[in-house]
């Protein structure tokens, strides 16, 4: 299933469309676009860097509006608490920084980062959907990450602007409807293809994610989020090597610790097969690195 939103014309008469309960978004004062990866592009046109500093541990994806705009890259590294360590003096006055707000539990570090380095910052807030922007720095979050939904992204920081720009052309949410209906290997495939379709091109939020982000029941699912993360921790926090992060308290104050996922690093090879033929979801976050 797609829907071209674009060629979309208004109507009266004829049948009904698909009832969504109408609402606010959560993000209202934020630049609205189809993917992380176009927010990123247009931090990336607003801000000019001549150099970016991003961390070792980020996707491939992450990398490629840098790739796009002709942005040389240069990596460092973070410790086991996943702060950062910077070589000295970066980044520098033309330079900028990406941080990583890992699992959506380090929005101090970033807020701390941003208020040392004013206008050099962007903070990849995909994991933290509910993070709403820094001052002086850019960032950006994914809809994707935590909701059901086709698209949607949101962009926070000086100079960005959606006006005039075109909804995204092609939205696939057969994947959705699929998995909703409890086709889940049909859904699967059908996810992996729209991931693929995914665009660094800074289109506009499609209507039909703007009308189901409006729907949302955004203290909800925050709560739920969190009693999850605290059952997981009792189970597995013992093992788990990344303790100073598991061992995290939430604050709803800042309205960034709704955590996107449990994480997880223990001795030893992990299991994927086994763990993944028990129609258990573990993902790798960073499959290009070794596990």
């Amino acid at each position: 299933m797609r829907s071209d939103v674009s060629a979309r014309a208004e109507t009266i008469g004829g049948f009904f469309e698909l009832e969504i309960r109408r609402g606010a978004p959560y993000h209202r004062n934020a630049v609205a676009l189809s993917s992380g990866r176009a927010c990123l592009a247009e931090i990336l046109r607003v801000v000019g860097p001549s150099r970016a500093w991003v961390p070792f541990y980020v996707c491939d994806t992450a990398l490629a509006p840098f790739e796009r705009a002709g942005i040389p890259t240069a990596f460092y590294d973070v410790d086991e608490r996943l702060d950062p360590s910077l070589p000295p003096g970066a980044p520098t006055e033309r330079e900028c920084l990406l941080y990583v707000n890992y699992f959506g539990l380090k929005g101090e570090t970033a807020a701390a980062l941003a208020a040392a380095h004013p206008r050099r910052v962007i903070v990849d807030d995909t994991q933290a959907f509910y993070a709403c922007g820094y001052t002086d720095a850019w960032s950006f979050n994914s809809a994707r990450k935590f909701f059901g939904v086709p698209d949607g992204a949101y962009a926070y920081g000086p100079g960005l602007t959606a006006a005039d720009r075109p909804r995204v052309p092609d939205v696939h949410y057969d994947h959705l409807v699929n998995r909703l209906l409890g086709h889940q290997q049909t859904a699967f495939d059908q996810f992996q293809r729209s991931e693929a379709a995914v665009s660094s091109e800074p289109w506009r939020m499609s209507a039909l994610a703007e009308r189901l982000l409006a729907g949302i029941d955004y203290d909800d699912v925050c709560t739920r989020r969190q009693r999850n993360y605290a059952v997981l921790h009792r189970m597995l926090g013992d093992r788990n090597r990344l303790r100073p992060i598991a061992a995290g308290a939430f604050d709803r104050t800042n309205g960034a610790d709704a955590p996107f996922c449990y994480p997880l690093f223990v001795e030893g090879e992990v299991p994927w097969s086994t763990i993944w033929s028990r129609h258990l979801f573990v993902p790798r976050l960073w499959p290009d690195l070794r596990s």
